[in-house]
């Protein structure tokens, strides 16, 4: 009887670690229509591809298979980690490469990015025209309107500084342009003041993996960052004196992982989100493939 049960545990074991791994390196892209009110009308229909939290992985060809099957995009957003201590600099231009083959690339750094000497990976994306983004914003132009872009430095050792990430761009009189944050950690909403948030719409983050491997029951077994862990979360509300209130945030599982290569409901996962105006919504909600 003992040697059934721990044949039938060992077994068990077996099964949870295949479905572990398998969720780690699953090459999943999740579609999904984004509702902006305030996207100027000449945007809407525009398309971002959002990787996050690459590590040590290798982008896999079928990855960029599926975004060209979806349509494309009109940018490509990495949220940091797009590498760690010990990976090759040549595995890291080969995911630039693929990624770049998508459409133009911008990117922030992650606590990760800086395991090794960061300033010669900001070399590398400047021979791969990567647009590596340090506490600044850059202006996107189509069909005589304009977004901008932003992107905050990582956090965890005081490198952002979200004020200088958005600051100009507004002519005297106008609201701010419409904007999208590109950040490493979700907690960056909770450093950003009722001004910032007036000036945002939209905050594209990754870092937590979703928890990576999260337990029936017991939930997340990295207790951080619980309450901004995965998907559409809530920015906590700041007093305003009117504007756009509070933006929309999105927290990404990410295509990597941390130290071990294993995940449990929490898949690997990349983003195409299309955005659309208010009104010209059509109401589809998220699709995976």
């Amino acid at each position: 009887m003992i040697v059934w049960c721990a044949a039938a545990a060992a077994a068990a074991c077996t099964v949870l670690g295949a479905v572990m791994v398998r969720e780690a390196f699953r090459v999943r892209l999740r579609r999904e229509e984004v509702v902006l009110p305030r996207l100027p009308a000449a945007f809407d229909g525009f398309r971002i591809f959002f990787i996050s939290d690459i590590h040590r992985r290798t982008v896999h060809p079928s990855l960029i298979r599926l975004a060209a099957e979806a349509g494309g995009a009109d940018l490509v957003l990495i949220g940091g980690d797009l590498t760690e201590g010990g990976v090759p600099a040549e595995r890291v231009r080969a995911n630039v490469r693929l990624l770049s083959g998508i459409g133009p690339v911008f990117m922030v750094f992650g606590n990760h990015d800086y395991d090794e000497d960061a300033e010669s990976l900001a070399e590398l994306l400047r021979e791969e025209r990567v647009a590596l983004l340090r506490n600044e914003s850059r202006i996107i132009e189509r069909d005589g309107q304009a977004i901008r872009l932003a992107g905050v430095d990582d956090l965890s050792a005081g490198r952002d500084d979200v004020r200088a990430a958005l600051r100009g761009r507004t002519r005297p009189g106008r609201r701010p342009a419409f904007t999208i944050l590109l950040a490493h950690d979700p907690l960056i909403v909770e450093r950003m003041t009722a001004e910032d948030a007036r000036r945002t719409d939209l905050i594209l983050a990754g870092h937590t993996h979703g928890g990576q491997i999260v337990l029936p029951l017991i939930g997340p077994l990295a207790r951080g960052h619980l309450r901004y862990l995965r998907g559409w979360r809530t920015p906590p509300r700041r007093k305003t004196t009117g504007g756009a209130g509070r933006p929309r945030l999105f927290v990404s599982c990410g295509y990597g992982t941390s130290h071990l290569p294993l995940r449990l409901s929490a898949p690997a996962e990349a983003h195409l989100f299309t955005l659309r105006c208010l009104h010209r919504s059509s109401g589809q909600g998220p699709e995976s493939r």
